[in-house]
């Protein structure tokens, strides 16, 4: 008796279905085959970023590097962006958006206090790194500075953004501690920065290509 079509010979385990649900939604067969061969596309299409890209390798040899950091007001008294009032809301520190048929990789991130008594783990302020509004992993509620000017932490995992994506460092300072005490505004003087670190590509040219295609 032969097998019945699909069934496994003993010889190799079957792979896995891609839609294996698919036989049970209410549609048509003719539905159900472009779906089966949309999820075939999708699964059989290569990484959208090239793998060496997304390394901490150096940038390629004709990227175009970039050092963004938070502009000087001209102010001596308070060069950097003035932290709010607690409970005020966040204040920006730094934006940077994404130049048109680019993709931008952030190596190198610091977000950075200015003036004396450093709040760093009082929960005094919280810092966020924000990608077109929505939160970072790991870069969404930050308590302390990361990194320095001098020294700009190198990310494990790089920002990556395309073209009119916006990445944006916040700072807030929240009406009241964890444990319900009221925050006190920081000192006179005090202020944040931030800086990105890393380079743009071509979007043509950050596609993986499939083997034999060049």
């Amino acid at each position: 008796m032969l097998p019945r079509l699909g069934a496994s010979s003993g010889r190799r385990p079957n792979k896995p279905q891609l839609l294996p649900s698919l036989g049970q939604m209410p549609f048509t067969d003719v539905q159900k085959q472009i779906l089966d061969m949309r999820a075939r596309q999708v699964a059989t299409f290569p990484p959208w970023i090239h793998p060496a890209l997304s390394s901490d390798a150096n940038a390629p040899a004709d990227a175009s590097p970039f050092s963004i950091s938070t502009a000087a007001s001209g102010n001596l008294a308070q060069p950097f962006v003035p932290y709010p009032l607690p409970g005020q809301g966040p204040v920006q520190v730094i934006s940077y958006t994404v130049e048109r048929s680019k993709i931008a990789l952030i190596r190198f991130l610091a977000v950075c206090h200015f003036g004396g008594n450093d709040p760093s783990g009082s929960g005094q302020v919280i810092w966020r790194v924000l990608r077109n509004g929505g939160g970072l992993r790991g870069l969404s509620n930050l308590i302390a500075t990361f990194g320095t000017f001098a020294a700009p932490k190198l990310l494990t995992v790089p920002i990556i953004a395309i073209e009119n994506d916006t990445i944006l460092v916040t700072a807030e300072v929240p009406a009241k501690f964890p444990n319900g005490v009221v925050v006190p505004p920081l000192s006179a003087g005090a202020g944040t920065a931030a800086t990105f670190d890393g380079f743009t590509y071509p979007i043509s040219e950050a596609h993986e290509p499939r083997p034999g295609s060049y």
